[in-house]
């Protein structure tokens, strides 16, 4: 018979949480008067194997003309590993933001949304948008909401400052049935 590998410190701690904030939303269904839910959510992240794009983009002719002038050392590519162990640790703080939004739980809506996350060297902030719409409004809007949180309060290493590279995430917006 297998053995099931252990869970992680930050996976048994995401999985705590996440019950947590399920039961919190279930006790304060119940408080409402004359509002009888009862369907069990589930929102969660689905973490594919990590895709890096590119970022570079072909400069309009005017711009390429400029750049021949003053010649700039291109960056290096970043590293695959360091953007995986950094993509997993922006999906696991962003986890804390994960909510299923009040008005499309009590609309009974679902969907999976992907967001794409781009860094680039010399930015401050990632650029954070919709790459695949779950077709409501309000779970793209949460997840949006989830990721530039989480944004905000990690920085970003030292290795990929210079760097300039993007990620996308999936998020599952599901009512169990």
């Amino acid at each position: 018979m297998a053995r099931a590998a252990p869970l992680s410190y930050a996976t048994a701690a995401s999985l705590a949480l996440h019950a947590l904030g399920l039961l919190a939303v279930a006790a304060m269904l119940k408080q409402v008067p004359g509002h009888a839910y009862s369907l069990p959510i589930v929102a969660r992240l689905a973490a594919p194997e990590p895709v890096v794009l590119e970022a570079a983009k072909p400069a309009p002719k005017e711009r390429a003309a400029r750049q021949k002038a003053m010649p700039v050392p291109p960056l290096p590519p970043a590293d695959t590993a360091t953007v995986a162990q950094f993509r997993q640790q922006f999906i696991g703080s962003a986890a804390r933001f994960l909510d299923y939004p009040p008005d499309a739980l009590n609309a009974e809506v679902e969907g999976a949304v992907v967001v794409s996350v781009s860094f680039a060297a010399g930015r401050g902030a990632a650029a954070i948008s919709v790459t695949r719409s779950s077709g409501h409004h309000l779970l793209d809007a949460q997840a949006l909401d989830m990721f530039r949180r989480a944004a905000a309060s990690m920085p970003l290493p030292g290795a990929l400052r210079a760097q300039d590279f993007e990620f996308e995430v999936p998020v599952v917006y599901a009512l169990k049935r």
